[in-house]
């Protein structure tokens, strides 16, 4: 190993970025069934069927009216069309099946194209009384299922005395249950006696493209379009075809549209009823944006497609943490599904500047923003031939009594990656709430002991080692023994001499890589070293070709030979990750600024930190060739559960330049990350099937 040393990040820093920064049987928490209550209309998009290059060619669309319980159980009373049944002649959908909504409002629902297959359930979560998700663990059968669900609730339905006001809208229509015409746009409905105002439609579709084969960017107006209300609830809205544009080429197809409002009036949802269409709207800002509006966390889903490009389609739920700055920092994670292969954990960092009509973008995902009424909610759409409808619904802000564990206050505390993210075995994670102790205090080292200030905390009755408590924030370790945890689910639970907190539930997976970052909030340069010497990777002693550096993270999962929970990392016979050991763990460099390319670099060691105790440490050679000299180049990780792309370091030429604060928007990065987010993914060995079922499709 003297190309590049085992060497120790100084305690001091890792103690900053820390805090700064085997049960089984677990059943999904339904701790808050009750957020879903009452009378809800729905609309659900699922891609059935894919071509070779991963294209839709089946789709499955259905609507109708859900009720839920409030107490686990809902009943669908729908319609459904798909060109592969009756010819597309709208058959009835009549289901009754479950539900499970934690304590942070993720949850999931049992789909109702498959009621009977635990691994089609729709994960997703609810905010603001809406419930959005898709069916991300469809793979786990072998069989395509790319989805967006939503459902709003409606209380009595929409009247002319509530259906006013604007709403930004984001469209995806797959016409024809295809691709070949598939279509995205954002827009705008001003509803007004009857009457809707010029409607200006921003978007796309793939049968329009200049001489080069390039989707074109697409602006078309709608002059005309009316509605009314057929006293059911709902409202039709009448659609002429936009001005100087054919039945062919319109982004919003003519006709007779369904639309349902929802009872507080800040939501719309609507689709064609013989169409695979489906829009969702946002109540339009009252004021003009602040940067500060976007600051919090979003549930997020999607259904997308890259027509021809052999990445095709995918779909996911997952969250995003967008802080509310000027430059419109972000960190990202989605739970993807693809029909190219199995689930995985995808994480990024993102730029979403806000301007003041409340749009943003493209961002680093391509997407085009705009964001309703103080920022509660967002929807965007896909570009650059990239199509999509991304919805954004910002989480609540929990508070408790007593010692309280905030239910989407978990994270990795290396990456920040948030609450939907996966934790794994032997991650050191953050915790947040109040009353979680009543001394601040970091534990003395070399080890960490599981009782810290009289504060203990457990996953899955199993005690965490922890580094540090404090009121409001705790660093703990996940304990090996998670990996014995064949559900897929982990409670955690803090007690504070004796007092109980409540049980916030989190997913589990085998690795959920995550590098420190020099900002301490997971994004910009990378907490890094020089193999060789020990000193910092910076901008004024960058990375060179060919020299081996060291990352320091959380999150590689178990490791060989073993180590007791909290004990440091050995220092003799090193401990390597087992993801490592079993050639499921990759490191790409990319310069987004040259275009993107990705080259693999060549791990020598990725393990446990010797004399470190929840940190892992990588040593990897930078790439030979493939960087721009002076360029800040991304390090994504790649595992059989995960990959992670939000860090950096500098490379080549020594600079000046800010650390963590501006970061450059990366031209390239947006249209490589998609195709990028699958590479290196292959089939799970030994990591954790959320539910721990598997099952076979009987009606797919």
């Amino acid at each position: 190993m003297n190309s590049g040393k085992i060497k120790s990040l100084s305690r001091a820093a890792v103690l900053v970025w820390c805090c700064l920064a085997a049960a089984s049987g677990q059943t999904q928490d339904n701790s808050q069934n009750a957020l879903l209550n009452g009378s809800f209309r729905f609309r659900h998009v699922a891609v059935q069927l894919v071509d070779a290059n991963f294209d839709p060619t089946d789709i499955t669309a259905s609507y109708g009216t859900i009720m839920f319980d409030g107490a686990g159980n809902y009943t669908i009373a729908g319609t459904s069309i798909d060109p592969s049944v009756q010819s597309g002649v709208p058959v009835p959908l009549n289901v009754t099946a479950t539900y499970a909504i934690g304590s942070n409002g993720s949850g999931y629902l049992t789909n109702p194209l498959y009621p009977n297959d635990p691994n089609a359930l729709i994960y997703g979560a609810v905010s603001q009384g809406i419930f959005a998700g898709s069916s991300t663990e469809s793979q786990n059968d072998g069989n395509t299922l790319d989805d967006i669900f939503v459902a709003i609730p409606v209380g009595s339905g929409a009247t002319a005395s509530t259906f006013t006001g604007n709403y930004q809208t984001g469209l995806l229509d797959f016409t024809n249950s295809g691709s070949a015409a598939v279509k995205n746009a954002l827009f705008e409905l001003s509803p007004s006696s009857g009457t809707f105002g010029p409607v200006t439609l921003n978007g796309q579709a793939a049968n329009q493209t200049d001489r080069n084969g390039n989707t074109l960017s697409l602006l078309q107006s709608i002059t005309g379009a009316t509605y009314s209300f057929p006293g059911d609830g709902s409202v039709t809205l009448t659609i002429p075809l936009a001005t100087s544009v054919t039945s062919t080429n319109a982004l919003f197809a003519s006709g007779s549209k369904t639309l349902f409002q929802s009872a507080d009036g800040n939501f719309i949802l609507g689709w064609t009823a013989g169409g695979y269409d489906i829009f969702f709207g946002v109540k339009a800002l009252a004021i003009p944006a602040t940067d500060s509006i976007t600051g919090g966390l979003y549930f997020t889903t999607a259904l997308e497609d890259i027509p021809g490009s052999g990445v095709g389609t995918d779909s996911y739920y997952g969250s995003t943490k967008l802080f509310g700055d000027s430059v419109g920092d972000g960190i990202v994670h989605q739970r993807v599904n693809s029909p190219q292969g199995p689930s995985f954990d995808y994480g990024t960092d993102d730029l979403v500047p806000l301007n003041s009509d409340g749009t943003a973008g493209p961002d680093f995902n391509l997407y085009d923003y705009i964001f309703g009424d103080g920022g509660k909610a967002y929807v965007a759409i896909g570009t650059s031939g990239f199509f999509s409808l991304h919805v954004g619904l910002q989480a609540p802000t929990f508070s408790g009594s007593g010692v309280f564990l905030n239910p989407t206050g978990i994270v990795n505390a290396a990456s920040d990656q948030p609450v939907t993210a996966s934790l794994a075995p032997g991650e050191l994670i953050t915790l947040y709430g109040s009353g979680l102790s009543s001394v601040t205090m970091s534990a003395p080292g070399p080890g960490f002991p599981t009782t810290l200030g009289g504060v203990t905390v457990s996953i899955d009755s199993t005690p965490c080692p922890i580094y540090y408590v404090s009121p409001g924030q705790m660093a703990v370790i996940v304990p090996y023994e998670v990996a014995l945890n064949q559900t897929g689910l982990a409670n955690i639970q803090v007690s504070n001499n004796g007092t109980l907190s409540n049980i916030v539930q989190m997913y589990l997976s085998d690795s959920a890589p995550g590098s420190f970052s020099q900002n301490l909030e997971g994004i910009g340069l990378a907490a890094a070293e020089h193999a060789a010497t020990g000193l910092p990777v910076t901008g004024a002693n960058p990375a060179q070709s060919g020299e081996y550096i060291s990352l320091y993270m959380t999150g590689l999962g178990t490791v060989s030979p073993t180590i007791t929970d909290g004990a440091p990392g050995p220092s003799t016979t090193l401990s390597y990750s087992d993801i490592f050991n079993t050639g499921n763990l990759s490191v790409y460099f990319t310069d987004y600024t040259i275009g993107g390319s990705s080259v693999m670099g060549t791990i020598q060691y990725a393990g446990l930190a010797p004399y470190l105790t929840g940190v892992y440490q990588m040593n990897v050679q930078v790439p030979t060739g493939g960087l721009g000299t002076g360029d800040d180049v991304y390090v994504e990780f790649v595992t059989d559960a995960a990959v992670v792309n939000q860090i950096q370091i500098p490379y080549g030429t020594s600079r000046l330049k800010a650390t963590g604060a501006a970061r450059p928007a990366f031209a390239g990065k947006a249209s490589a990350i998609k195709s990028r987010r699958l590479q290196g993914t292959t089939p799970a060995t030994h990591r954790v099937i959320r539910g721990g079922l598997q099952a076979t499709k009987s009606n797919n």
